[in-house]
């Protein structure tokens, strides 16, 4: 059994100096410490011998293959600079983590739970993504995995393209929200490499023909839906808000979008130019169900010849006009409106956009021409010269 540590005190040229010995020093070398006066030496060595006696005494009944084992640890974490106890620590750090954390399974039914409230489009994309995880990982705890496994499970380890980087998008969500309810590290997403899409990063937008050639189409062959299509076109409205209004939300005065409609969650208010008040004069704004309006969207595009996916729709003309641009709506009612002096400020409110005007101006500040907006300005129904500014050339819609 080793000796008790006296923990002296000597005068030496330096000053009155006090040992420390390797067994018990934070270091494991011998540490010597010195004082200017013997009073302060002999506290020191005071303050040691109390911290012994409670702490360290239990160090002389330690067994050999104990002491063995620290020793091997010691000098693995030599070379990081870390100390028995700090690995102590963070081991039991990590083991109240994964007690604390749940399965992967539990995790996502919960986060689906969460979510209710959020539009069908934006559930359905997140349930897809939650299944995914789901069938590849539903029993492992959600603390221990590792970035690489969760590329797998979404299936975006080396892939590309746009759905990838929704599932991207998805996963990321769902395990920050997982972070937060402390079952998992918030880091560990960081090595999951988001999916390369192909894109230039430039907005499309549709020219005064093609919104007139669109406007047309709905007027002969879904006329019930017209408003609708007046409403996305002249005001900015997104698709999915539309089949949330009622006709006491729109009115030639005025168009309000309440908060449970917004897709922000924030009500905003909008005054009809004088465009947007021809056509719901004419043709007033009349709720329909999301599969009418969905059928009828995808038919006046189609037949206004645009190439879209509607599995809906029996029989396709032969498109003209290729691919329907992403969102190219409402950046087109964005650009007109800027392009005719409409303020940033307003805009932002109005279009519903959670972005500063910063973003709004990078991405439609002269996008379009003050000709081009004040044709696009001027097209109204059929029948109905615009007020000012020049009436386009009616384009003729392809047959059914």
């Amino acid at each position: 059994m080793p000796r008790t540590p006296r923990f002296g005190h000597k005068k030496t040229l330096r000053g009155w100096c006090v040992n420390t010995p390797p067994t018990l020093s934070a270091t494991g070398k011998r540490e010597r410490a010195y004082f200017e006066t013997r009073d302060e030496a002999k506290a020191h060595a005071a303050e040691l011998r109390a911290k012994f006696l409670e702490h360290g005494s239990l160090a002389a009944a330690i067994p050999p293959a104990l002491s063995e084992q620290a020793v091997a640890a010691a000098a693995l974490l030599e070379p990081f600079g870390g100390s028995l106890l700090d690995a102590a620590r963070l081991w039991v750090e990590t083991r109240k983590r994964n007690t604390a954390s749940c399965t992967l399974a539990d995790a996502v039914d919960a986060w689906g739970a969460s979510c209710k409230g959020l539009r069908p489009r934006t559930l359905k994309s997140y349930k897809q993504t939650g299944d995914r995880l789901k069938a590849a990982l539903a029993a492992r705890t959600l603390s221990k995995l590792t970035a690489k496994q969760l590329a797998a499970a979404l299936g975006i380890e080396g892939a590309s393209g746009s759905g990838a980087a929704v599932h991207y998008r998805n996963g990321r969500a769902f395990w920050r929200w997982a972070a937060e309810k402390k079952w998992c590290q918030a880091e560990a997403f960081d090595g999951v490499d988001a999916p390369h899409v192909e894109t230039d990063g430039e907005i499309e937008i549709l020219t005064p023909p093609a919104v007139q050639a669109l406007m047309r189409a709905a007027e002969k062959y879904v006329p019930e839906a017209v408003g609708h299509f007046a409403l996305l076109v002249f005001a900015g409205i997104r698709a999915e808000e539309i089949t949330k209004l009622k006709g006491c939300h729109v009115t030639t005065d005025g168009i309000d979008v309440p908060a449970g409609v917004a897709k922000k969650r924030r009500r905003r208010h909008i005054t009809p130019c004088a465009t947007l008040r021809a056509w719901l004069e004419k043709h007033p704004f009349e709720p329909l169900s999301e599969y009418k309006w969905g059928k009828a969207f995808d038919r006046v595009r189609c037949l206004a010849g645009w190439e879209v996916q509607a599995g809906r729709l029996k029989e396709k003309p032969e498109p003209t006009r290729g691919p329907w641009p992403q969102n190219c709506i409402r950046h087109s009612h964005a650009s007109y409106n800027v392009a005719v002096g409409v303020p940033l400020q307003a805009l932002l409110f109005e279009f519903g956009h959670s972005a500063k005007p910063d973003v709004l101006r990078s991405n439609y500040v002269g996008r379009a021409s003050k000709k081009a907006a004040l044709e696009f300005l001027a097209i109204r129904p059929i029948g109905e010269a615009a007020a000012t500014g020049p009436q386009l050339e009616t384009v003729e819609s392809p047959a059914a």
